[in-house]
């Protein structure tokens, strides 16, 4: 038999292990000198990464011409739709920085979902059936790794001493149900790899060695998340192999197991026979998340509130019960629902691009690995399983980038899959290449660079932005006063950052505040107010300056704008209610304490107004 000796296109091979060790390292990056050491650090990775693979994508596109017919020309399409829809949500939203750049702790902006679409669309021309493999191998590897350090935070030997409020093991994600539901994905990728041939007896121990690992480490960190992802992940890889074997056997596992997962859901919503194992009130809560996004995109269907802009909102959108259950103060910044967020963020195109996405991933999945047989049903069943996984976790979580990477790639690895299935090669391509091979190979790397160059200058400001930022909290001590300088030169550096987000110039006013610089830090704030007037974090740093003043006037005129961004504030009120009397407007006082009693009956301030002198 003849070897075929044909180069693969576009360098497959290399940038096949480039995406799946890039994706790796995504997940693995943290930096201890930003202020947020998690999400930043991964946001620029992806965007350096797409950058440059830009120049491989349009590199592709130009040697081989898509058929708008085929699964390049649909996904392209799709996505064309989904980012120009992003660049219209951020030209409406408020809050462009925090548009472009995502949230603090979050950096779902659109930075981020470019990159990822980026990944996705050089995914499906790079990843074939052998290419395929390299993800599973890369998964396994850095599986284990992430196990390892969850024990290690586990048993109380962390490298760091992280500022952490959850369960000690959030591995390098920040969060424990990040790192167990990114451990259950990986876990259900090691799974899969035990039943393919390829694969050595050695790759496959270290598989068995990961899957025990990450099981221990993901219970241990109590979250449900996690087990919820592998058990659904499981019922499927287990309901499709028994429907590949007889359809009767897959038609009885399937309502089994989608029985199984309606009482799992009702559980943790504290309902059936599952609800002592499954509910935590973290779960339930989400329900208060949903409502308010929906609402959101119901007030604003077509532009969304602003991209990654839901904390700004959901005070406003958010249900009279939620503070009363859970705290006045208490808010969130994330939908922890990926098609709500973007869907109440992005508005309508956003959100339904996204959907169609999903659903033509989805769809094209399951005809894969019904169209493949033995070792290619395998790999293919493999990588929708963990897909499916992926997808499940994002009904009640956040986007996290170290996650997102995964879910994104592996929609580009099924895609790919599929694309491989029904490409057809064009004659004569290959000599037209040959013929423009000098100006071929000229086009990428300048192409690369193209887009690399300024997200090299993205990257930096990011960064530069959150180490500042770090620096200046360090050195803030008023009681050593030659850190001052330090604390102001820091400071002053984030507020000039052009790319930090208001909440970080918030932080370092307020830093320089506390050095004893009040006039620049309350000039800086103020400044803030006029860009950002229903950021609530900017209105409650001028209520404690206004306060300190015993500004009476402008410390009302501030709660009554935080009243309209918080309606369902019952401490505002109060407090406001208290002001009132202070200048002697029982009126108003008397209107706000039946305002309290009325929406607050049990809190505590409803027992304290009626304590308060002269009201009705």
């Amino acid at each position: 038999m003849k070897k075929n000796t044909k180069p693969k296109p576009l360098e497959n091979h290399r940038n096949a292990w480039i995406l799946s060790v890039a994706a790796g390292i995504t997940s693995l990056i943290l930096d201890r000198k930003a202020f947020d050491p998690f999400n930043t650090p991964k946001l620029i990775c992806i965007l350096l990464l797409s950058s440059w693979l830009m120049g491989h994508l349009l590199y592709s596109y130009r040697k081989e011409y898509i058929k708008y017919k085929s699964i390049d020309g649909t996904i392209l399409i799709i996505s064309m739709v989904f980012i120009i829809s992003m660049m219209v949500a951020t030209i409406f939203s408020e809050s462009k920085i925090l548009a472009i750049t995502g949230d603090a702790f979050r950096r779902n902006g659109l930075l981020q979902y470019l990159s990822l679409t980026i990944i996705l669309l050089i995914s499906i021309r790079v990843f074939d059936f052998e290419n395929t493999l390299k993800i599973y191998k890369v998964a396994i590897f850095i599986s284990l790794i992430m196990s390892l350090y969850g024990l290690l935070q586990i048993s109380g030997n962390d490298f760091y001493a992280w500022n952490n409020p959850y369960n000690s093991m959030i591995s390098t994600v920040g969060n424990p149900n990040f790192a167990a539901a990114l451990l259950a994905i990986f876990t259900l990728i090691c799974f899969s790899a035990l039943r393919i041939t390829k694969f050595s007896f050695s790759i496959k121990i270290i598989a068995i060695l990961t899957i025990c690992l990450s099981l221990v480490a993901i219970y241990l960190s109590d979250s449900r998340q996690g087990l919820v992802t592998i058990s659904i992940g499981l019922m499927f890889y287990i309901t499709f192999s028994l429907y590949s074997k007889s359809q009767k056997l897959g038609v009885i596992a399937s309502i089994i197991f989608t029985s199984i997962a309606l009482l799992g859901i009702l559980g943790m919503l504290q309902k059936g026979p599952f609800s002592n194992f499954l509910y935590k009130e973290s779960v339930s809560v989400r329900g208060f998340y949903w409502r308010a996004g929906i609402d959101m995109f119901k007030e604003f269907p077509f532009t969304g509130v602003g991209l990654d802009n839901f904390g700004a909102y959901f005070k406003e959108f958010r249900e009279v019960e939620y503070p009363l259950r859970y705290g006045f103060d208490i808010t969130s910044s994330n939908a922890h629902n990926t098609v709500i967020q973007l869907f109440s963020t992005g508005g309508l195109f956003v959100g339904l691009s996204y959907l169609l996405l999903l659903i033509y991933v989805f769809i094209t999945g399951l005809k894969l690995v019904i169209d493949s047989k033995t070792e290619e049903k395998n790999i293919a069943l493999g990588l929708l399983t963990a897909w499916i996984a992926f997808q499940a976790q994002t009904l009640i979580s956040i986007d996290n980038i170290g996650v997102s990477i995964w879910g994104w790639l592996l929609s580009g690895a099924i895609l790919g899959l599929a694309r491989n299935k029904e490409q057809v090669s064009v004659r004569g391509q290959e000599n037209r290449l040959k013929k423009n091979q000098v100006r071929i190979n000229v086009f990428q790397p300048l192409t690369s660079l193209l887009f690399l160059i300024p997200s090299i200058f993205i990257s930096y400001q990011l960064l530069q932005a959150d180490r500042d930022l770090l620096l200046a909290r360090d050195y803030v001590n008023p009681a050593i006063t030659q850190n001052k300088n330090t604390v102001n030169f820091f400071a002053n550096q984030v507020i000039q950052n052009p790319l930090a987000i208001n909440y970080y110039k918030l932080q370092a006013a307020l830093f320089t505040y506390e050095m004893g610089d009040t006039s620049l830090a309350e000039q800086e704030i103020y400044f803030l107010y006029k860009k950002d007037p229903k950021n609530i974090d900017i209105l409650k740093s001028l209520l404690a300056i206004e306060t300190k003043k015993n500004n009476i006037a402008k410390v009302i005129d501030i709660r009554l704008k935080i009243a309209q961004e918080d309606p369902w504030n019952a401490q505002n009120y109060f407090e406001l209610c208290k002001k009132y009397i202070e200048i002697g407007d029982f009126e108003k006082a008397s209107s706000l304490k039946k305002k309290i009693v009325t929406f607050a009956p049990n809190s505590e301030y409803a027992n304290e107004v009626n304590l308060l002198p002269g009201l009705n």
